[in-house]
């Protein structure tokens, strides 16, 4: 009885556990950016890295991570962006980013990130922005600002 309790326990316990290649968790008004500080307020503009060997890094605009990648050299090795159409997380190499001074992001990126290139595209228009098609291409703009 008290074997069968034990594996029970420990099914349990492993499906609760957080997948450490996987997204993490954002509290919106709880969770600090890792780069100013700031609480996140708006998912929207929300984004995350994890470098090797460390917990994932949140941050409350993309222009913050941006700041805190280029600060860490090549450490970043994982990156997620919260998609600006649905919400919903998006793998950092899957990303596509529309860069503006008219998108206002918390501390002032001015970057929303799609999964879909047509998104991306109507908000280019949208916000009479840039589409930038790759994170590298973001991460080694000039200043890292439309």
């Amino acid at each position: 009885m008290r074997a069968a309790f034990m594996a029970v326990m420990l099914v349990a316990a492993s499906g609760c556990a957080a997948t450490p290649d996987g997204p993490p968790e954002i509290v919106v008004d709880r969770s600090p950016c890792s780069h100013c500080g700031m609480l996140i307020s708006e998912r929207v503009y929300a984004a995350a890295y994890r470098a090797a060997g460390s917990e994932a890094r949140v941050f409350d605009d993309i222009g913050c991570l941006i700041a805190a990648a280029r600060r860490e050299g090549s450490g970043p090795t994982r990156f997620w962006f919260l998609d600006g159409t649905d919400g919903a997380w998006i793998d950092g190499d899957a990303a596509v980013f529309v860069a503006s001074v008219d998108i206002r992001t918390p501390m002032g990126g001015g970057i929303l990130a799609y999964r879909q290139q047509s998104a991306a595209d109507a908000a280019a228009a949208r916000y009479r922005g840039e589409v930038v098609r790759t994170l590298a291409q973001l991460i080694n703009r000039t200043g890292g600002k439309p």
